[in-house]
């Protein structure tokens, strides 16, 4: 197997509006922390063609255009077919505004800022292209307790956005590393499953993804790049609470220190400790699903929406109005293999825990390593049992990603199906 990396620093501009807060109304202030990406490319033989490319980046999300833009730039300059190519992004609330269908939570992306970040992208890929050495792999898991926490609390006939330490959550850590032949350290793939939220006012940063990086790759020194993976924590957030736990409050700088040192520390242990040899293995396909839509309004709906409802709601339904209605989304599902023992499943949106926990239950002899927020960001995912429950992911969120209703329950069914079909391919 032959490995080369690429790093890029993809900061935007002073001014620039952040996504994933509907609270911001200005753009941002300064820089807490540089945004950058990682970029690992993973090759057998001489035919670039049959690599594997996975870039990983501090934004909101991988969606057009800049998705499109970067698997035609990759497919077009190395012959590397979309399935072989993993977008992947950490899901920053503190960085640019990256989707074209998110509304309300961010302004609209700047096309300046999409450019800048594909070619710097560009670069690192060219770079991590050209100078492969071979590696071996080896993998290995720890925990990361107390820092996670779902986010879902029952109340009357609803739910809310509150602290629920009894609730669903993954506090694994999963670590794949890769050495040269002379057992120095190339690079780590990490994984964690939390949402990137500690920071939320108005500088830009990587938050904890961006922080637990900076200390795997000072720690480990030499030329060893770190690059995060986002598990399923669609309903699942920092743990940071006022005295009670009941309520939760904004991170601080100081709450990023210790989230990224606790994580990163535990991807170092994890490293520097016996990890499991695994034999390299390249291979990957993609495939594209319809997430049924609960229900489609009716053009009189939206004519109501447009004239009276709230401002996000007008928004909408003026585009809607603009386009035929549809009654389902794509979804994109992903299988790439690394080595015989370790296969990911790439989904693209903001999926709920549950997806992670089946993933890693069709296979427990191997390393399943479920991954959130890849190759686009359609809205939220969440599981059937949270439909009757309602709340922000199954019922509140929709109209954020310019959906016309919530989702409905008969899409883990589908998902589920199209997970099993990409684990028999």
């Amino acid at each position: 197997m032959l490995l080369g990396t690429g790093r890029a620093v993809i900061t935007p501009p002073v001014g620039t509006f952040l996504a994933g807060f509907g609270s911001r109304d200005h753009g941002s202030e300064g820089v807490l922390d540089d945004i950058e990406a990682r970029v690992l490319w993973f090759q057998e033989g001489e035919y670039p063609a049959e690599a594997v490319c996975i870039v990983t980046a501090d934004l909101i999300g991988f969606q057009s255009p800049l998705s499109e833009m970067l698997h035609a730039d990759i497919r077009e300059k190395y012959g590397l077919p979309d399935e072989r190519v993993l977008l992947s992004a950490s899901h920053t609330h503190s960085g640019p505004q990256t989707t074209d269908n998110m509304i309300g939570v961010g302004g609209a992306a700047d096309p300046a800022v999409i450019e800048t970040i594909r070619q710097r992208i560009m670069e690192a890929v060219a770079s991590a292209q050209s100078g492969p050495v071979p590696v071996s792999l080896s993998a290995g898991r720890g925990k990361c307790e107390g820092y996670a926490i779902n986010r879902r609390v029952r109340q009357g006939n609803t739910t809310v956005m509150a602290a629920n330490p009894d609730g669903v959550r993954d506090d694994e850590v999963l670590a794949l590393a890769c050495r040269d032949e002379a057992g120095r350290l190339r690079a780590v793939l990490f994984r964690f499953t939390c949402h990137p939220t500690l920071m939320g006012e108005y500088l830009v940063s990587g938050d904890y993804p961006a922080a637990a990086r900076r200390v795997i790759e000072k720690s480990l020194g030499g030329e060893a790049v770190a690059a995060f993976l986002p598990g399923c924590f669609g309903d699942v957030r920092p743990n940071c609470t006022l005295i009670g736990g009941n309520r939760f409050r904004k991170g601080t700088p100081d709450d990023l220190a210790v989230y990224g040192e606790a994580l990163g520390g535990e991807v170092v242990r994890i490293v520097e400790g016996e990890m499991e040899a695994v034999a390299p293995c390249l291979d990957a396909c993609k495939i594209t699903v319809d997430l049924p839509l609960a229900r489609v309004p009716d053009r009189e709906e939206l004519l109501r929406l447009r004239e009276s409802g709230t401002p996000v709601q007008k928004q909408l339904a003026a585009s809607l109005l603009g386009r035929p209605a549809a009654p389902a989304r794509p979804f994109i599902l992903q299988r790439i293999d690394l080595a015989k023992e370790v296969t990911l499943i790439a989904m693209g949106g903001e999926i709920c825990c549950d997806y992670g926990y089946f993933v890693k239950s069709l296979r427990p002899d191997r390393y399943m390593v479920p991954v959130g927020y890849s190759n686009g960001i359609v809205g939220y995912i969440p599981s059937a049992r949270m439909f009757p429950e309602g709340g922000y992911e199954p019922a509140e969120s929709c109209i954020y990603f310019s959906l016309p209703s919530p989702f409905s329950p008969e899409i883990e069914k589908v998902i589920h199906e199209g997970i099993r079909g990409l684990m028999e391919s």
